[in-house]
């Protein structure tokens, strides 16, 4: 049905750490890449009919009549046409995730001439007619519709926020910023209308509540219990553009009304490190890889609590918020020497520390720090642990 190409391996990515298994570890040697898919069309800021297109990347000689999808988002802030579905390293995480045994798409979407309500407003609407395409698509591209996800950096990000949270028309007001957009419904007209938009997972990835402008780009009380669709946050500490406290804000909400989440720093980092050809990009887009994949097998496997899956050390800190003392349990790690440094949101390290957990429990003194949110990071040998803390 689709003009098809195959591609290699573009990157040699950091693998999780277990046997040869579908969705955690690359069981397929290569991927097959169906281009420039129109998947919906709508009218862009300049009045013109604009065919939205996507790329469509599945494991090759895959038997499976359903698998989960993966929609990735592009950057750019809402205007930048420099950016699209095709950059390096959407291709390079694209092809990863195909080869473990995912279904992706990497979509296209309508920009803009500056960050605006319209702007956020018209790429959520498209983003929700991909969704919608491939239930309507299933079939043909062999989707179980109730594992969708949706993910992006920055914009992207905001993207994938909006379209997996956003579900009430007053809702559709934010960002403020003007120009407004014309179509104030959740949906939006970009195609396949008569299928759901609802998706399993969100992926931020460098996104948040507002940019450096002080830009309000997602409201956090559209995140609610019910539905509860997962979020994944990962952000560099150094972020320039999309501060670290924008992102953590999302995860506080998610925390408060019951949305399982999890919270990822890339300490030091600057605004999506992965992007090619910054320095270190392979090995941030390698940390991107193995902080997502983790997340995702949770989320196929229906776990009531994602971070059984995710944290590499076995560890539960409580309480949290916390006022004067923390206490770190862990039975893996009994008797065994851990280094525990607690990082403030601006990347200053406020604790620094070699212990040793007696008795599958350590106290740490916590009384003197400010209060607000940390990063508490607990590594033993190659593992390692992080969770975000907070202090009253």
């Amino acid at each position: 049905m689709f003009k098809s190409l195959y591609i290699m391996l573009l990157l040699s990515l950091l693998s999780v750490k277990s046997f040869a298994q579908r969705y955690l570890t690359p069981v397929f040697s290569s991927t097959t890449v169906s281009i420039n898919i129109q998947y919906g069309s709508s009218t862009n800021y300049r009045g013109n009919t604009q065919n939205l297109l996507l790329d469509f990347y599945e494991p090759t000689g895959d038997i499976a009549t359903e698998r989960p999808l993966v929609i990735y988002v592009h950057g750019g802030g809402f205007i930048d046409t420099n950016q699209s579905k095709n950059l390096v390293h959407i291709v390079a995480f694209s092809d990863s995730m195909a080869r473990r045994g995912y279904a992706v798409a990497c979509i296209n979407y309508r920009l803009d001439t500056s960050i605006s309500n319209r702007a956020v407003i018209n790429a959520m609407h498209d983003a929700k007619a991909a969704v919608r395409f491939f239930k309507s698509n299933r079939t043909t591209c062999k989707i179980d519709t109730s594992l969708i996800f949706i993910g992006g950096e920055s914009a992207g990000a905001i993207t994938s926020m909006t379209t997996t949270y956003i579900n009430k028309t007053s809702e559709v007001l934010y960002s403020p910023s003007s120009p407004q957009s014309t179509n104030v419904t959740v949906e939006g007209n970009s195609g396949n209308p008569e299928f759901s938009s609802q998706t399993k997972a969100a992926l931020c990835f460098c996104g948040g509540t507002k940019t450096v402008l002080n830009e309000l780009l997602f409201d956090t009380s559209a995140i609610e219990i019910n539905p509860n669709p997962s979020l994944l946050i990962i952000h560099g500490t150094n972020d320039p553009l999309i501060t670290t406290s924008s992102s953590l804000n999302l995860a506080i909400r998610a925390n408060n009304v019951g949305v399982p989440n999890l919270f990822y720093p890339m300490y030091g980092a600057t605004h999506c490190p992965w992007f090619f050809p910054l320095t270190d990009s392979w090995k941030y887009l390698d940390t991107l890889i193995d902080y997502t994949v983790p997340f995702l097998y949770a989320c196929v496997q229906n776990s009531t609590n994602i971070n059984e899956v995710n944290k590499i050390l076995d560890v539960n800190i409580y309480p949290n918020p916390a006022k004067n003392t923390i206490n770190i349990v862990s039975k893996s790690i009994d008797n065994k020497s851990i280094t525990v440094t607690i990082t403030s949101l601006d990347n200053k390290l406020v604790y620094n520390k070699k212990e040793i957990i007696n008795g599958s429990k350590l106290s740490i003194d916590v009384a003197n720090l400010m209060s607000g949110a940390y990063i508490i990071k607990l590594t033993s040998g190659e593992e390692y642990f992080y969770e975000k803390i907070i202090i009253q």
